[in-house]
């Protein structure tokens, strides 16, 4: 095996194995912790002998982006050797390349930790739905609990909307994750916090600039407000879509070499 190549699925394969098999009770406290906290938050917003609203879908997709910021906490707090300087040496003297260490976090913090977190909700939606159908049927209400289903949770989420808008949607939400495993790389201790921080004044900047820009081209704007001249640049496509799906997808692109050479740079 050479040690100074650049890629080897067997060395990829083994790292990985590796990280699991050290960190697999935290892995597993991880998912246990999942399972009740994600039940207990979709079980809280049913209705049970105090509400008397039908719990449909949009209930479940108000849940489903609350429990979606742990998975983004789990993503961001990739990495973990990185907060101190003595398991930090230990992780980059691990003998795989740099490309090696940056795939195999992502396949454990991003690939198979969202599929885990779609199987996880889905299940804590189908035993919080059983679980307040009996307290509702005990008390003899009749409220309706509508089943979770991530077709309509989707179509939710994105409304009546043309597929291109759907894109963007849902580049929206990788593009986050992306950042949040990306500029982790960035910073030691505290790593989780620091990156919440950049990610908001990341966002923050975005709409300063929208005002500062509809300041400059429409002089009648009011404080934080802004304006945008909206208009069909392609067939059910507008121009603001077209910039979105644009940014996304450039941002993709920017984060993955940023969190790469970042890493490389501390292999060195």
């Amino acid at each position: 095996m050479k040690s100074n190549s650049f890629f080897s699925f067997r060395r990829l394969y083994l790292l990985t194995r590796n990280d699991i098999l050290l960190n697999y009770k935290k892995y597993l406290l991880t998912i246990v912790g999942a399972f009740i906290v994600g039940s207990i938050i979709i079980y809280l917003q049913m209705p049970t002998r105090e509400y008397s609203n039908h719990f449909d879908i949009w209930n479940y997709t108000m849940t489903f982006m609350i429990c979606l910021v742990g998975l983004g906490a789990f993503i961001g707090i990739s990495f973990p050797a990185f907060s101190s300087k003595t398991s930090t040496m230990s992780y980059l003297l691990l003998p795989s390349s740099t490309l090696e260490k940056f795939l195999s976090q992502f396949l454990i913090r991003i690939v198979i930790s969202t599929g885990l977190f779609f199987l996880i909700f889905w299940i804590d939606a189908y035993f919080a739905r059983e679980a307040a159908t009996l307290v509702l049927q005990k008390y003899g209400n009749t409220f309706e609990i509508e089943p979770f289903d991530y077709s309509n949770l989707f179509y939710n989420l994105t409304g009546e909307r043309y597929l291109f808008v759907r894109i963007v949607i849902t580049m929206t939400f990788i593009s986050i994750g992306f950042f949040l495993y990306s500029i982790r790389i960035y910073f030691n201790r505290l790593a989780l916090v620091k990156t919440a921080i950049s990610l908001v004044t990341f966002l923050s900047l975005g709409v300063l600039l929208f005002a500062i820009f509809s300041h400059i081209f429409y002089p009648e704007t009011k404080g934080m407000d802004f304006k945008l001249n909206i208009h069909q640049v392609f067939k059910q496509v507008t121009n603001i879509e077209f910039w979105l799906f644009t940014m996304f997808c450039l941002s993709i692109l920017i984060l993955i070499p940023l969190g790469y050479f970042k890493l490389k740079e501390k292999q060195l």
